[in-house]
């Protein structure tokens, strides 16, 4: 068997090519191609992933039959993956394509879960590390969505895209953000408001920062907790 790779930019999709080569005999494959689209994304999926947790793709490499294979089942099969978010299995003459579109993580979940933008869980392993938000807490799955829509508002801003790092939720306090710049916490309490809250913590660091009641003439932090929970308010907790 012989193996080939080919990577496909076009149009800011980049697609991944896997080509495997068989000798042919009688009525089986002559090649089999799994071709894996990350829309933008990094790659965390590859052939040897795809042959090694479909169960069932193996046995229709070895079958001597065309005919034996499923499409549907096969199609199913490989779409139930943590990293595949669509499979579709073409056969023509004696050619089996798989046409997979990865399932890219879009937050993480605390140590062993990333969600997709649907809020759909994807087991993280030490191999498939995303640059993603990090969600910490007590997160049902009852909150998915809402900490998929959070993180959305947060991508897309881009002061706040770099500003976070991490966010916890608390059923009492609600959504608390841990930023990349100075060691506080900024208390964000619910969903109502996001973007008058983002406003309010802009105005935080490029205004009321730079008060010596904030910072002291040495660089040290003089508080500990940025509060912009409350309508018309930033409240800034002393130490």
């Amino acid at each position: 068997m012989k193996i080939t790779k080919i990577r496909l930019i076009k149009f800011g999709i980049v697609l991944i090519v896997f080509s495997f080569i068989f000798l042919k005999k009688d009525n089986s494959f002559s090649s089999i191609n799994i071709d894996i689209e990350t829309n933008g994304f990094r790659q965390y999926i590859d052939s040897t992933y795809i042959l090694q947790s479909c169960d069932i793709l193996e046995p229709y490499i070895n079958s001597e039959k065309r005919s034996d294979i499923n499409i549907k089942l096969l199609e199913d099969n490989i779409t139930q993956l943590d990293y595949v978010s669509n499979a579709e299995v073409y056969l023509q003459d004696d050619n089996l394509t798989i046409l997979i579109e990865q399932n890219n993580p879009f937050l993480r979940l605390g140590e062993s879960y990333y969600l997709n933008k649907d809020g759909e869980k994807i087991l993280a392993s030490n191999n498939n590390f995303a640059d993603v938000l990090f969600f910490s807490g007590e997160i049902g799955a009852d909150k998915f969505k809402e900490i998929c829509l959070l993180a959305n508002y947060i991508y897309q801003d881009d002061f706040m895209n770099s500003l976070v790092k991490g966010i916890h939720y608390d059923e009492d306090v609600g959504y608390v953000f841990y930023p990349r710049l100075f060691d506080i916490q900024i208390l964000f309490g619910d969903m109502s408001s996001v973007k008058t809250k983002f406003r309010k913590i802009n105005l935080f660091y490029n205004k009321i920062a730079k008060s010596p009641k904030i910072i002291d003439g040495a660089g040290n932090i003089l508080i500990d907790r940025v509060n912009v929970k409350y309508s018309g308010q930033i409240i800034c907790q002393k130490k």
